[in-house]
């Protein structure tokens, strides 16, 4: 579980000061709350291949940018749940749509990302889920 990897200024790429303050009314947990949310979704997606939970860890500087907006994003969505749908803007619920799907689309490998791979203990190699290969191998010799 993630707690404080955002900060205000994070949340003000994408929402105004004075419409995050409405949302959060000086109530913290309901900040953290939003945010476990958007880092339970994005683990469940990748921590197969990824190493989200090192991510989470970061702060400041060191944090991955890609990760940092797909957080944010899914966070301020989240924040919107306690208000009428009317109240949620619309590039609020665009921005939540297409964060799903790169996270989606990077979950099962068409889409690149910069989080650091799990590594197989085995293998000292990253799990990839890739198969580049058949089982049997097939030859392609067609003479065979």
């Amino acid at each position: 579980m993630v707690t404080n990897y955002l900060t205000t200024k994070d949340f003000l790429v994408f929402i105004t000061q004075a419409a995050f303050t409405k949302l959060v009314r000086d109530n913290d947990t309901k900040i953290l709350d939003s945010e476990n949310m958007a880092y339970g979704y994005i683990n469940e997606k990748l921590s197969a291949r990824y190493n989200v939970s090192s991510e989470a860890s970061h702060s400041g500087e060191s944090r991955n940018s890609s990760f940092v907006r797909w957080m944010t994003i899914l966070t301020v969505y989240f924040l919107y749940q306690s208000v009428p749908d009317d109240d949620i803007p619309e590039r609020v619920r665009l921005n939540y749509e297409d964060v799903m799907k790169e996270i989606d689309r990077v979950a099962v490998g068409k889409d690149n990302c910069t989080l650091p791979f799990i590594v197989d203990s085995t293998t000292g190699k990253p799990k990839t889920n890739f198969q580049w290969y058949s089982e049997p191998r097939r030859s392609h010799n067609p003479f065979e």
